[in-house]
């Protein structure tokens, strides 16, 4: 998506945040997008206070650029972009004419009905025509606003895969010359999809290039053996051999690539149940579950279709509860994943990456629990293809190492759906969608403290539950810990364990409750570090104040700053240091007393806002609090970003780490 169009001009989008409005309400195209969604798109986890007057603003300004309010006579009666507000949220009816990624589908999916009809002529006009519109990444400048990155990638999904079938209807009409250009660029660009591979191969192969036909399977079983250590697909393989044996079949539509109808009866159409018995290893699903809606949401917006390649990464902190939302997520899919849903770890009890032949041979138990798996990696990989080969399945691949790691098993899972849980971000994981997960927000600890001590207690004394809560940084495993220890000592007032959970000495010790304990969740996300950012860590930690900025950092490591930028946001990475919401000082939203709540550190934290060295710091919240509006678009282009170790993270390394 690049444009859009009112009465056959483009549609002005205005400032940032109305672009961000506009692009969320157009990801969404005629579905109605909810106020906390548009939050969330414009304020991430932080959003002020006036939040909801703000989209207000935004969504008038939009109107005035679509030509006024859809009952408003003095509006263009031709126009067919409306934006009306509904059901607690707000929509834009627009047609495929005026947004380039509906007639794209639109075409797509024409493309698809004459493929089940086995018309291949009118499946490569439609999806030809689908395909032509693309111009590239879609709102590429709002790449970080997470909605519209998830949809851009969707996107990018769909253009590939029709490209790919219209590439397959068009060797099937053979039309083969005219199809090399575009297929060298995309194969060059995507060197891991297969489809892409051998409709390259093939149309080389036709057009009397045989010789670079063969290269072509050679460069793609190279850079697998040495990115992943794996060989090409049995799939790939076989089409490799009829060419190099000049066979006559690999003229015409080779096994590798079915007709277009038969293709997709496949993996289009409807599922049937399956014949054999579902597979489903996962844990039970926590029936104090709580809160995680918005999260929850965009990942079963990405895997809920059922369809093949989907890959989702849930990153976050130690014990922030990623393998339970994950767990949640599973649960809810059954219907769209009817094969199997299977779960595995991607570490061993010491918290070491398991080698990748263990990780397959542990999902092929999990598919054929009577079979021995094969003993070599590629066989087992082979194995796995065969077997997750045209099945709806979803695998939950936890507590992911790294993305060569991951890289492996998506190779061998093949079009199988995938939602990774990891500490790390995994951010160079190619064509997955990235879900950051956070502390949960202080209604919702405080809820899930309640669910497990019981509602009576909690009402008896919220004020000393919002202080527990608070003590536990907002980490789901720390709250359940806390809430399982008050659970078992009935005598103990909530305020006498807030007191003792204040103490920092104390605090990692008090969150013990049989075997439940916060301090190895912390050692192990310690554990990943390389010596080099435990040591920055350290010192982060040991400053006496609690946020920082890139400066500070700087001067505390003595180090130049890029280098303490480069340490901090490797820190970021996996998790443990996060960047505090700066105010919006933008000119379309004006909101200066929602900078008192940066005084506290976010959600859950204490302190001093003003870097280490409090007041005497080059950075004042306070201060910030006291600028004219003349001066807020002036600190918004020169302030300096801040920065805080998690609390929790922050205690732990603050102590040793020994205990």
């Amino acid at each position: 998506m690049r444009s859009a169009a009112l009465a056959a001009r483009p549609l002005a989008a205005g400032p940032h945040k109305q672009r961000v409005v506009l692009g969320t309400l157009l990801c969404r195209a005629n579905q109605v997008v909810s106020v906390d969604a548009l939050s969330e798109a414009l304020w991430g986890d932080a959003p002020p206070r006036t939040a909801g007057k703000n989209i207000q603003v935004l969504i008038s300004m939009l109107r005035k650029g679509l030509g006024g309010r859809p009952e408003d006579p003095a509006r263009d009666a031709d126009s067919e972009i409306t934006l009306t507000h509904r059901h607690a949220g707000y929509v834009i009816e627009i047609g495929p004419r005026q947004l380039d990624a509906l007639e794209f589908q639109e075409h797509v999916q024409a493309g698809r009905v004459a493929e089940r009809a086995g018309d291949v002529a009118g499946a490569a006009r439609a999806l030809g025509t689908a395909v032509s519109l693309w111009r590239g990444p879609m709102l590429p400048e709002l790449a970080t606003v997470p909605i519209i990155a998830t949809q851009a990638r969707r996107l990018r999904e769909q253009y590939l895969d029709a490209y790919e079938s219209w590439a397959e209807a068009e060797l099937a009409l053979g039309h083969h010359a005219a199809l090399l250009d575009g297929l060298n660029e995309l194969a060059r660009r995507h060197p891991f999809r297969e489809r892409l591979r051998s409709a390259q191969m093939l149309a080389l192969y036709r057009s009397g290039r045989r010789a670079e036909a063969l290269a072509q399977y050679e460069t793609m079983r190279q850079l697998l053996a040495r990115e992943l250590g794996l060989a090409p697909s049995p799939v790939l393989a076989r089409l490799y051999a009829s060419l190099i044996a000049g066979e006559a079949a690999a003229a015409e539509q080779p096994a590798a690539l079915e007709p277009p109808r038969e293709r997709a009866a496949l993996v289009r159409e409807e599922p049937q149940a399956p014949a054999e018995r579902a597979r489903v290893r996962l844990p039970r699903e926590l029936t104090d579950f709580t809160g995680r809606r918005s999260a929850t949401a965009a990942l079963l917006e990405v895997l809920g279709d059922g369809g093949g390649n989907r890959v989702a990464v849930l990153s976050g902190p130690a014990g922030v509860g990623k393998s339970a939302l994950a767990v949640h997520c599973a649960h809810r899919l059954a219907d769209q994943y009817p094969h199997a849903r299977v779960m595995a770890r991607l570490r061993g009890p010491d918290g070491t990456a398991l080698s990748i032949s263990e990780v397959l041979g542990d999902l092929l138990h999990a598919l054929v629990p009577d079979a021995e798996a094969p003993r070599g990696l590629d066989d087992r990989a082979g194995a796995l293809r065969e077997r997750t080969a045209q099945r709806r399945m979803l695998f939950v691949l936890d507590d992911a190492v790294t993305e060569v790691q991951v890289r492996h098993v998506l190779w061998a899972i093949g079009d199988s759906a995938a939602l990774i849980t990891s500490r790390r971000r995994l951010t160079g994981l190619e064509g997955a969608t990235q879900h950051a997960l956070g502390p949960l927000r202080e209604p919702e600890a405080v809820e899930l403290l309640g669910r497990l001590i019981g509602p009576a207690r909690l009402a008896a004394d919220p004020d000393s539950a919002r202080r527990i809560a608070a003590a536990c940084g907002g980490l789901p495993l720390a709250v359940r810990i806390a809430g399982a220890k008050l659970a078992g000592l009935r005598h103990l007032p909530l305020a006498r364990f807030a007191e003792r959970l204040a103490d920092d000495g104390r605090l990692l010790e008090e969150l013990t409750a049989g075997d439940l304990r916060i301090r190895p969740a912390l050692a192990l996300a310690h554990q990943d570090l390389s010596p080099g950012d435990q040591a920055v860590l350290a010192s982060l930690a040991g400053a006496p104040g609690v946020c920082f900025t890139g400066g500070e950092a700087a001067a505390l490591l003595g180090t130049a700053l890029p280098q303490a930028e480069s340490a901090i946001e490797r820190l970021i990475e996996a998790h443990l240091v996060e960047a505090l919401p700066m105010p919006d000082l933008g000119p379309a939203t004006a909101v200066p007393d929602d900078l008192s709540e940066l005084d506290g550190l976010g959600r859950f934290g204490g302190g001093s806002g003003s870097g280490f060295g409090g007041s005497g710091g080059p950075f004042s919240l306070s201060a910030l609090s006291e600028l004219s509006e003349e001066e807020d678009d002036v600190f918004a282009q020169t302030a300096e970003p801040l920065y805080r170790l998690l609390p929790l993270i922050r205690v732990f390394v603050r102590e040793g780490y020994a205990r």
